[in-house]
């Protein structure tokens, strides 16, 4: 017989690690199992996945609470899978987990959040929300050994397990040799992503006159910054330098990361950031920032340099030491290839045997 599992979390666009993961999460083929969708997601390319409810968006998330009700009731759940960020859209959630708890289903929560920094993550409102997660799920699935130690003081640590992020590696296979000479960016065009510390790079190194072209793949969270992002670069005469590609999915944005040979990621925090994950797979060399989430992932693997997050003077610095050492680039890109376990397929054995396990009474 088979089983429904039911996914409740936003889908891309836009996009963001959470949705990306929903998605890959969903397209594992498990054998007895039919997958099913609830998006939760407005379809905006330019939403922030990890931001607050805001007023206009309140009737909105009081009708996706009916429609959930009406779905589950449809779809009769052999198991459910609820996304749930740090932000303040936790509020919505705990009241999702609320109403599926009616339901006498195990329910899974996917936990996609910082260990700090957010705004369900100060100590005395962390407290009040595992009373909820421990109350309601039946498993609590985290992003990295890390997140377990912190998250264990307040989760029922026999309901957590670690789920990695996790990438399809056929989807990015490729030769090294076939690589251009150029530079990748993925993600939101933004101060916390690194996006600005970014452009300074750019225009420090633009002085030098240094020769180089960074692939952007990615929107500005708003208009606004759009447009303040056009302004600077137009002002530096930096345009040559960047190729916008916009927000873009599936075989386009694969094929970007196969032909480019190295990841610029700057970003000022994250929880445990898929894009690394996809350049690992891509065989990619990597210029990340200092975080801990980066460090979290590439330790060890010998595949990356570090710069001082928001440092734009540390970014050039490496941008330009790989342009001038290739035979470094190529070994580190080598070092990616070798990086074997953010593959879908050690998921896939992971996810087969926690689901017959919930599944199995």
């Amino acid at each position: 017989m088979i089983k429904k599992n039911v996914f409740i979390g936003p889908l891309p666009p836009p996009i963001g690690g959470v949705a990306v993961i929903n998605e890959s999460i969903q397209n594992i083929k498990l054998e007895g199992y039919q997958t099913v969708s609830f998006n939760t997601s407005s379809d905006d390319k330019r939403e922030n996945l990890y931001s607050g409810i805001k007023l206009r968006s309140f009737k909105r998330n009081l009708s996706l609470k009916k429609k959930l009700i009406n779905f589950i009731e449809i779809e009769k759940p052999a198991v459910v899978n609820i996304f749930i960020t740090s932000g303040m859209s936790i509020f919505r959630d705990i009241i999702f987990l609320r109403t599926l708890g009616k339901y006498n289903v195990p329910i899974v929560i996917h936990f996609h959040s910082k260990i700090s920094g957010e705004f369900a993550l100060v100590p005395w409102r962390l407290k009040l929300v595992a009373n909820f997660f421990n109350k309601y799920a039946t498993k609590i699935i985290l992003l990295s050994d890390y997140h377990l130690r912190f998250f264990s003081n307040f989760f029922n640590k026999q309901k957590c397990i670690v789920l990695e992020n996790f990438v399809k590696y056929d989807d990015f296979k490729n030769e090294i040799s076939n690589k251009d000479n150029s530079f990748l960016y993925v993600g939101r065009l933004s101060k916390e992503k690194g996006f600005f510390d970014l452009i300074e790079a750019v225009r420090i190194l633009s002085l030098k006159e240094v020769d180089f072209k960074i692939k952007v793949i990615g929107l500005a969270p708003t208009n606004e910054i759009e447009q303040k992002i056009k302004m600077i670069i137009d002002k530096y005469k930096l345009n040559e330098y960047f190729d916008f590609c916009g927000a873009v999915f599936g075989k386009e944005k694969y094929n970007l990361f196969k032909k480019t040979f190295c990841l610029i990621f700057p970003s000022q925090f994250e929880n445990s950031p898929v894009v690394i994950k996809e350049a690992i797979a891509a065989k990619m060399a990597i210029l990340a920032s200092n975080i801990q989430a980066n460090k979290n992932i590439l330790e060890n693997h010998n595949n990356h340099l570090y710069f001082e997050s928001k440092n734009s003077i540390g970014l050039a610095e490496v941008i330009e030491k790989t342009l001038t050492n290739h035979q470094m680039v190529l070994e580190m890109c080598e070092n990616s290839e070798k990086v074997i376990e953010y593959d879908i397929e050690i998921v896939k054995q992971k996810l087969t045997i926690l689901y017959d396990e919930l599944t199995s009474n």
